[in-house]
């Protein structure tokens, strides 16, 4: 079992990390929920702007200046230090990451009895972060180490789903976590996996962008063209889901490169806002493509 585990933290990037790591604030107002459009949880606003701004707009550095305002006045919120562990997880910086993950579980302890749903959820992100780090930190030898961690995550999604097995966030995060299991596990279903993301999870960009890349990774890409030209509808000026059109694009082949190349372009358009180690790939992939000339980006 150790190698399945391995490949499952091997395999989150830095969106998907994020997505699967919302106390309610003192806000009357519930619109900052970006997840449900019914029974809205209050979500705080600022941290509600640090959200979109990472997964809608693919802006990870005004992201993280985003949570360094948000934390000031909703550090209760368990998201806000859940996208906290996403932005060390892309630095590598595994002991800022598990110390956000920590937050993340005593926020989440806090909404018992108020939110159990959420609370569960939050329970099982936390423990998701906290395997991640002992993985990441200690080695493959340490798989084992980690497996008791990854138990809990599943019962804490369990006890979620009793709840509500319609809520959005949840099926977020499980059809998330669902689908990272399914590519790393031969005999999974995959159209199994994906059914919490397709039927019930929200937002759109981050649905539809779970399960295009759940097509990439199954190299079905006609199918997840479909998927992600969905998440671009609701997030058309996102780099990374341009990127992600443009891998697909690649993986066709014949005629689709030229296209494929123009995607990875757009994505590099908006370099500045990205994540240092996505950006270097992004570079790479787009001089294999362009036979090793170097893809113009922004500037300025």
């Amino acid at each position: 079992m150790s190698r399945p585990l391995k490949l499952v933290f091997e395999s989150v990037s830095v969106s998907l990390m994020a997505a699967l790591i919302t106390v309610a604030t003192v806000s009357p107002s519930f619109a900052a929920d970006p997840f449900r459009s019914s029974n809205a949880r209050a979500i705080g606003n600022e941290t509600q702007k640090a959200f979109e701004l990472m997964f809608k707009d693919g802006n990870y550095t005004a992201a993280v200046k985003q949570l360094d305002l948000a934390v000031r006045t909703e550090a209760s919120d368990p998201l806000l230090f859940a996208l906290r562990a996403s932005t060390a997880y892309a630095k590598e910086d595994y002991l800022v990451m598990q110390d956000a993950g920590k937050r993340v579980r005593s926020n989440a302890q806090a909404l018992k009895g108020i939110d159990n749903l959420r609370s569960y959820m939050y329970i099982a992100v936390s423990d998701l972060i906290e395997a991640g780090y002992i993985v990441k930190t200690e080695g493959l030898s340490s798989a084992p180490k980690a497996l008791p961690l990854v138990q809990s995550v599943f019962d804490n999604i369990q006890k979620a789903k009793d709840i509500d097995p319609n809520d959005p966030e949840l099926n977020l995060v499980k059809g998330y976590i669902d689908m990272l299991i399914a590519s790393v596990l031969p005999l999974s279903d995959l159209e199994t996996a994906l059914e919490s993301l397709r039927q019930y999870a929200a937002p759109d960009y981050l649905k539809w962008r779970g399960i295009a890349l759940a097509y990439r990774d199954a190299r079905k890409p006609d199918l997840a063209l479909d998927a992600v030209n969905k998440a671009l509808v609701s997030a058309p000026n996102n780099p990374e889901l341009h990127y992600l059109k443009g891998q697909v694009l690649w993986m066709q082949g014949g005629n689709n490169i030229p296209t494929a190349k123009k995607h990875f372009e757009m994505a590099l358009s908006k370099s500045k806002q990205m994540n240092p180690s996505l950006l270097a790939e992004i570079r790479q992939q787009c001089r294999n493509i362009s036979g090793g000339a170097t893809c113009p980006e922004q500037t300025n």
